[in-house]
């Protein structure tokens, strides 16, 4: 090979070295650099209430069992319903412009009724309650938006387990108790809240 081809070849090389080191890669276009930033939706602020009383919805499906085991639970009494999974509310510890943490609590600070309902997965509450009261964890007590609230639990699911009955409502009450809430009980099956339902009348 000739002494001038292998000078180019050398510049092409030590071009293409100080283009990449750049972060301008010859190889890159710009709709590549553009679809991989993230892009952020901003958060919603705030849910407007219309009544004292609300229903935390915390399944995967919106219309599904939790939901009629809520209306009927609530049944005759002005609610309002909030589908936890319209919100993005991230695992404890990510920190991101658009998460929604603070909308769900500011809903939960209107009301002075709070049920909240879930499914049973894998012998516990739904994810998405989980992620939420993880969440609970890095906030200051007390927590004004929860303090001095009343709390129904209600839970749902094929055949749950013992352990499933025992220490899901416990980690509710658990919380109620660590963030200055008034736990009211919980009914763990759609056929088994006439006494709950007492209560909660009794109570409004």
């Amino acid at each position: 090979m000739k002494k001038t081809s292998l000078k180019k070849l050398s510049l092409l090389v030590l071009g293409t070295a100080v283009l990449f080191c750049a972060g301008c890669s010859p190889f890159s276009s710009a709709a590549t650099n553009t679809a991989s930033a993230p892009v952020q939706q901003p958060a919603a602020n705030t849910v407007q209430l219309k009544t004292k009383v609300l229903f935390i919805n915390a399944s995967r499906n919106r219309e599904g069992n939790t939901e009629k085991m809520g209306e009927r639970f609530l049944s005759g009494i002005d609610h309002d319903t909030l589908f936890l999974n319209d919100y993005k509310i991230y695992q404890l510890g990510q920190h991101f412009p658009d998460d929604q943490m603070a909308t769900v609590l500011n809903a939960m600070e209107q009301a002075d009724t709070i049920v909240i309902g879930t499914p049973v997965y894998w012998h516990t509450m739904s994810g998405p309650l989980k992620t939420f009261i993880d969440r609970l964890y890095e906030l200051d007590r007390p927590l004004k938006a929860l303090a001095g609230k009343k709390l129904y639990f209600l839970m749902q699911g094929a055949a749950p387990s013992k352990e499933t009955l025992q220490h899901t409502p416990f980690i509710l009450s658990r919380v109620a108790s660590q963030y200055d809430m008034k736990y009211m009980g919980a009914a763990t099956a759609p056929d088994n809240m006439a006494d709950l339902q007492s209560v909660l009348r009794q109570n409004q």
